[in-house]
């Protein structure tokens, strides 16, 4: 009895829901009755709020508001046609309240289909921001109830919506996903590198009885910030909301005509039809009355040659960015001209911009084919290498420098230039993301590949390092393996290295495993290392891992090659919790390997990651790979890593190689000479002295820089003593964050985000060399000025709230490296980052505009984070060596 009683109330229950839900469709389908007049107040509150600390701090608001009279002019079953009059127009602002008189008082119109809004009629004279405003009041006449979750096209643009009905006069509706949310310009490929977008509006509706509108409530919310600090950035909130004031005459006169279409057709003498999704106001991101040649001379004294590697200079160079990607070829070339002594920092402006225009100006002004000077081929590269680092570059710009290629002058008679084109020409290929079928991408890959059979191998290996195009994986493998000069094997796996993890497979894991286990044939230790680095990125599974311990104990004479593989699982450990309990877990299984002979230190090999700086600094790491052989840095690397949460970016990265030099030092291996087994490199006869820089920019590889190349050239070097003053090696201030976007808010507003961050890199070094005293000592400076502007703006005609914010520091590193081989080797490294200080600025504002009696306000704020300086601890050999070296 009592289950028949639970049934009937179940039934009944869904009855009465099923009778509920089809008087809210059958309601809700014309939220204006036919035929009547209504009143509505439409009010629109926008605040911008700063993240961060301080937060606390009053919002910057504008409040709009308007009288409107909604007409039903025309209606037909479901389909229906709105006349809307704005009357009685105000901003106010810091209770600051000002009249809008020049909104026009011609009416505007809504067709709604099946009691949808479908399209906005409007007088053709009314400008983007009111047009806007328009679309968004039809967008608060979109209510559905015959589906919980859907797609709607809206002001927002196309959007992913849910409903939730809570009574029968309370309506929900949350949206999603809206296309107009994210209208990108210009953004990072490179996530740490970029920015971080939180949206998200929620419409609650009031309803009578009879499911006619009452009130309309739009909540939305948008969060824009640096992914690499997400205290930085901005906060912006808007309440739009369409409130019934009155009801007027029942019996609105109605448009004679038989169909909604011919209703509409009848207003279009002086009406165009709209879209309901709006479109970006461009007055909103329209910079100020300034030109480049105005910005550029008020920053003439942070632009000279001195000030590189400071973050004067790559403050100046954000703020002129702007300016020049709206600048002419013809207003580039006059620049270039008047400012000569400026060439070096405005070469790496215009690489910045990414425009034709300058690109077309840089070459016009600096290449005259083969008259061109040296001193104008050095200033090309470093536009090329500035431009390297770009993200968004014009598609001619990369088919001009592809087409310089095939220059018989280019090709014969400048070698650095065509290097330089050839790694820039890879790197923007990647950057710019074309398609697999591109006609462009396939012709800068068939160059790439084919040169790698010619005289110089190396160089367009290092060019599919920086085109990443998964097709070459195989060819890369093929030089890796198949070549017995260890310099191109070293290359092509320094190239495979820089692939992302999800480019490889299984058979490519087996031919690293095979390279470092030599299996089939003996690599160059280099190689073993770099195949190693992929193998563990690759993750290695518990029986691998296993693999790798157990060759920590095998016969191998390449000490320094199990001290590498050690600090690399001990490194991985630390950052890793899984990897830990794995590799704990892995090594007690293996008594062999467990203990202090295999464990112990026997290498100078040094693989370490170290912090620079954590929040309210940025997020940065130090990655230090120092491959030793024979008591000799044979390679070596310092990274700087940006983290965002989980993701990281490689900001810069200097490496060091060196060959053949253990014949001036002495055979770090003397003391095992008994050992039957031969240490690999003792296996390819004699090397060639050499030795030289590799630096890489944002993952952008550039062209090397060889010290020297043969023994009587570094003689020449110890005699003279030419490498004991110091050098610069890189002076060049680069484009780091570079993004531009819009948001379309609920009420038509549109808000535009722009973010520019550069880099200004001064890197020098020296080298003293003596061989009457058995010693050297290599000193390396990095100084780097940093500096980030962000511009967040958002309004319409009437009102603006604009906020500026900057990020400023000046992060240094040295590494000094001490060499002792009058008896035995002794080799001590100090890696030093000086005291540091952030400084970061905001300036909210809000403009009440285009009305009588203007009015803005300003709020300021500063912040400074200083970070002390430190000296790194490597590990504890090195410490030993550096205790003995100056025990004195």
């Amino acid at each position: 009895m009592a289950n028949k009683r639970r049934n009937n109330k179940e039934i009944l229950s869904l009855l009465l829901l099923t009778v509920l839900l089809g008087f809210l469709a059958e309601g809700s389908s014309l939220l204006i009755p036919p035929k009547s007049q209504q009143f509505f107040k439409l009010q629109n509150e926008v605040s911008l709020e700063e993240l961060g600390q301080r937060s606390s701090s009053p919002q910057t608001t504008y409040k709009f508001e308007t009288d409107l009279e909604i007409n039903s002019v025309w209606s037909q079953n479901n389909d229906q046609l709105l006349e809307i009059f704005i009357s009685e127009s105000r901003v106010a602002a810091a209770e600051r309240d000002r009249s809008i008189t020049k909104i026009p008082d011609r009416p505007f119109y809504i067709s709604l289909v099946n009691g949808q809004p479908h399209k906005v009629i409007a007088h053709t004279s009314k400008d983007q921001s009111l047009l806007n405003l328009e679309r968004g009041i039809a967008s608060l006449l979109q209510l559905r109830l015959d589906a919980s979750q859907e797609e709607e096209l809206d002001v927002s643009g196309l959007c992913r919506v849910s409903y939730n009905v809570k009574s029968s006069t309370r309506v929900e509706k949350t949206k999603r996903d809206c296309a107009l949310w994210d209208l990108r310009v210009t953004y990072h490929p490179e996530e740490a590198l970029g920015v971080s977008q939180q949206s998200q509006e929620q419409v609650s509706y009031q309803l009578s009885s009879e499911g006619s509108l009452i009130k309309a409530e739009s909540v939305e919310s948008h969060r824009l910030s640096l992914a690499a600090k997400p205290d930085v950035g901005s906060l912006v909130k808007s309440v739009l909301i369409l409130q019934q004031s009155g009801q007027g005459s029942s019996d609105v006169k109605q448009l004679d005509q038989d169909s909604l279409e011919a209703a509409i057709e009848g207003l279009l003498e002086w009406y165009r039809v709209f879209e309901l999704e709006s479109d970006v106001d461009g007055i909103i991101s329209e910079l100020k009355e300034q030109t480049l040649e105005e910005q550029l001379k008020a920053s003439l004294d942070e632009l000279q040659s001195e000030d590189v590697g400071k973050s004067s200079l790559a403050l100046a160079y954000v703020k002129l960015i702007p300016l020049a990607r709206i600048t002419s070829q013809e207003r580039f070339a006059a620049l270039l001209k008047e400012h000569s002594k400026l060439l070096p920092q405005l070469v790496d402006l215009l690489g910045a911009v990414q425009t034709f225009d300058a690109h077309n100006a840089t070459f016009g002004f600096l290449y005259k084919e083969a008259d061109t000077t040296n001193e104008q081929l050095e200033l090309l590269e470093k536009y090329l290498q500035s431009l390297a680092v770009a993200t968004h570059p014009e598609r001619k710009i990369i088919e001009h420098l592809y087409g310089l290629l095939q220059s018989e002058v280019v090709a014969k008679k400048q070698a650095k230039l065509r290097d330089s084109i050839i790694q820039t020409v890879a790197t923007l290929t990647r950057q710019s993301g074309f398609d697999g079928n591109d006609l462009l991408l396939q012709q800068v890959r068939a160059y790439i590949l084919q040169g790698i059979t010619s005289k110089e191998p190396t160089l367009y290996i290092r060019a599919l390092q920086n085109l990443q195009d998964p097709v070459t994986i195989e060819s890369l493998l093929e030089q890796a393996q198949s070549r017995d000069e260890p310099s191109i094997s070293v290359a092509a796996l320094q190239a495979l290295k820089s692939f992302p993890v999800g480019s490889f497979n299984s058979s490519h894991r087996q031919q690293f495993e095979g390279i470092f286990y030599q299996r089939k044939r003996r690599f160059d230790s280099s190689a073993r290392t770099l195949a190693l680095d992929v193998i563990l990125s690759l993750r290695p599974s518990q029986e691998q891992l296993g693999h790798l311990l157990d060759y920590l104990a095998s016969n191998d004479r390449q000490f320094e090659i199990k001290t590498y593989v050690l600090q690399k699982l001990r490194m991985l450990a630390e950052k890793c919790p899984r990897f830990r309990a794995l590799f704990e877990a892995e090594l007690v299984k293996r008594r062999r390997v467990n203990n202090y002979n295999v464990l112990g230190q026997k290498g100078l090999t040094t693989v370490l990651t170290r912090q620079l700086s954590l929040a309210p600094a940025f997020n940065e790491s130090l990655l230090s790979t120092q491959e030793v052989y024979q008591g000799i840095l044979k390679r070596g690397s310092v990274e700087f890593l940006l983290h965002a949460g989980r993701l990281q970016a490689s900001t810069f990265k200097l490496g060091i190689y060196t060959a053949g030099l253990g014949s001036l030092v002495g055979d770090g291996d003397a003391e095992d000479g008994n050992d039957a087994i031969p240490a690999d490199d003792e296996l390819g006869g004699e090397e060639t002295i050499t030795a030289g820089m590799e630096i890489s920019v944002q993952g952008s590889q550039l062209r090397p820089l060889i010290f020297f190349n043969g023994q009587t050239e570094l003689m020449g070097h110890v005699w003279g003593g030419t490498a004991s003053d110091t050098t610069p090696a890189y002076q060049a201030t680069t484009l780091a964050q570079d993004h531009e976007r819009y948001v379309i808010l609920a009420s038509g507003a549109t808000l535009h985000w722009r973010v520019l961050g550069a880099r200004s890199v001064d890197l020098n070094g020296k080298v003293g060399f003596s061989l009457w005293n058995r010693n050297a000592q290599t000193e390396i400076q990095q100084n780097t000025g940093s500096a980030l502007l962000g511009h967040v703006a958002v309004g319409f005609t009437y009102a603006k709230l604009v906020q500026d914010f900057s990020l400023i520091h000046e992060p240094k590193l040295s590494l000094q490296a001490d060499l002792d081989f009058y008896s035995g080797i002794k080799l001590c490294m100090q890696l030093q980052r000086p005291e540091q200080l952030l400084k970061q600025t905001s300036t909210r504002s809000v403009f009440l505009q285009s009305v009588d009696r203007p009015y803005a306000k300003h709020v300021s704020s500063k912040l400074s984070h200083k970070t002390p300086g430190c000296t790194f601890a490597l590990n504890q050999k090195n410490n030993e060596m550096c205790n003995v070296i100056f025990s004195d």
